[in-house]
């Protein structure tokens, strides 16, 4: 046994050109020129802008009051970044004979270029000059 479907549509051409369909019967969504608000009233695409500058300059303004008032209160005492306090744990290094600050910066520099390290080296001991026993300061 075989299960079949036919489907033979009746149309009704008088009833079909008797139906008028309008643009205004169909929600087609936005239109380019005007659309109506909720209340029904036209608007225009100036009032568009009006309502979009308003909207971004609202966010602007909350967010500003937002960064002062964190400020004021202290919401963002939070410190980030090293410990630059005259207590802070410092490393020292003896200077032994034959050290440069190249070869101390070869030692305690990973990446393969020392010269950023020289220089902090440098700025942080009060110049290049090395002499035998004396204390380096490595971080601060």
């Amino acid at each position: 046994m075989q299960n079949t479907i036919t489907f033979n549509p009746i149309l009704d051409m008088e009833k079909i050109q008797s139906t008028k369909v309008s643009l205004e019967t169909i929600p087609l969504g936005i239109r380019t020129s005007n659309f109506t608000s909720a209340s029904g009233e036209a608007t225009s695409s100036g009032n568009r802008l009006r309502r979009l500058f308003t909207g971004v300059l609202l966010v602007v303004l909350g967010a500003l009051l937002w960064t002062v008032f964190a400020h004021v209160t202290g919401l963002n005492d939070q410190q980030v970044g090293a410990d630059l306090s005259p207590d802070a744990p410092r490393e020292i290094y003896i200077v032994q004979s034959g050290d440069t600050l190249w070869s101390i910066s070869m030692g305690i520099d990973n990446d393969g270029d020392p010269r950023d390290t020289v220089d902090r080296l440098a700025a942080l001991n009060g110049g290049s000059s090395l002499y035998i026993g004396q204390e380096l300061i490595l971080s601060n």
